[in-house]
């Protein structure tokens, strides 16, 4: 006769409806129970890794392009504002200001010489008009000898000629002097740095004067150089020649998903930990939240009005302001960072319970 064992009576009790009952129906839910409320009283910590650390940076752009001649920063070096980095070539805007500088002499005595030109036409006509204020008196004359018989009609006829030439040269004059009026802006009295073609002149000097000046490229604002060209190598007006990296203000971009953001507020703390300080925390403040979906901020934005539409989870940036730590180590823009946020006390119950946010 075999011998009955420990595990007989439960074997026994399992091998009854009830058992499997409990076994097929009351083990899943419980479980099933379990892992909803393991959920539903879950969501007060959001997290994601795709967070990155983030630095002011300035791209700087030199004004005038030109070949590199010195570099007086060394790469990575600390810069203050207003300090030189680069010496651009001057060679041609030396030349250019040197050929400004000629123009502007030379429209100076422009207006000069109108001016002298105007005073002298206007002498001539006062001299016109004299002489035809004789040519008329002596036109008098001759007319009343002439009417006694004691000239011949000749000499009557050369008076007249003299006098209508006298007067057609007082028009001709002004005419001139109107030209010389009309160069020198309507006024001969203006001082000789006001006419228009001397404006013009300074300008371009000025001008000629500010791009030779944009040939030293200094720092905009304190922090690290970065990506500095070499020594001979071409940079190009409005294309970037290197980077001013900040070294004060250090935040966290994290990109959550917009599912996830639903209790997330400005204010609530923050856990940050970087992937190069494995064992050291940081932690933070939400600073802000995006107005707007990665996405929308793209090159192309997607095109959702189409046939071929698949709705995808969007992401959304969240800026962490970090609170600095006295033994935090050194952090540089482009870490890899995961983010922690506590959102408060609540719970998923919370929202499939419709309670307020």
């Amino acid at each position: 006769m075999a011998a009955t064992t420990p595990s007989a009576p439960a074997e026994a009790r399992l091998a009854t409806p009830w058992g499997r009952r409990l076994l097929l129906w009351g083990l899943p839910l419980a479980v099933t129970v379990v892992a909803v409320w393991a959920y539903g009283s879950g969501g007060r910590y959001i997290d994601t890794d795709n967070a990155y650390v983030q630095r002011d940076r300035v791209d700087v752009a030199p004004q005038v392009s030109g070949d590199v001649r010195e570099v007086l920063v060394a790469e990575n070096q600390p810069v203050t504002p207003g300090q030189p980095v680069l010496v651009l070539d001057d060679t041609l805007l030396k030349i250019a200001v040197e050929g400004a500088e000629a123009r502007l002499t030379s429209a100076r005595t422009d207006i000069v010489a109108g001016k002298a030109a105007y005073r002298e036409k206007t002498g001539e006509i006062a001299v016109a008009t004299r002489a035809a204020e004789y040519a008329r008196r002596d036109l008098g004359r001759q007319s009343e000898l002439a009417a006694r018989k004691l000239i011949p009609a000749a000499t009557l006829d050369s008076s007249n000629r003299s006098t209508d030439i006298a007067v057609g040269t007082i028009d001709v004059l002004e005419l001139q002097r109107a030209q010389l009026l009309a160069k020198l802006g309507g006024d001969p009295n203006h001082a000789t740095d006001d006419f228009a073609p001397v404006r013009v002149a300074l300008a371009e000097l000025e001008r000629a004067k500010v791009d030779l000046a944009h040939t030293r490229i200094s720092a905009p604002q304190a922090g690290i150089a970065s990506h500095l060209p070499k020594v001979g190598s071409r940079v190009d007006a409005g294309r970037a020649a290197f980077a001013i990296v900040s070294d004060r203000a250090v935040w966290v971009e994290a990109n959550f998903k917009e599912t996830d953001l639903e209790w997330v507020r400005p204010g609530q703390s923050v856990q940050v930990d970087v992937d190069t300080y494995p064992g050291h925390h940081w932690t933070g403040r939400v600073q802000s939240i995006a107005e707007a979906t990665g996405s929308a901020f793209s090159l192309l934005p997607a095109q959702n009005a189409t046939g071929n539409w698949v709705k995808v989870v969007q992401r959304i940036p969240v800026r962490v302001a970090l609170v600095p730590g006295r033994d935090d180590p050194p952090l540089r823009d482009g870490m890899s960072a995961n983010v922690v946020i506590d959102t408060g006390a609540h719970t998923r119950f919370d929202r499939w319970f419709g309670r307020e946010h």
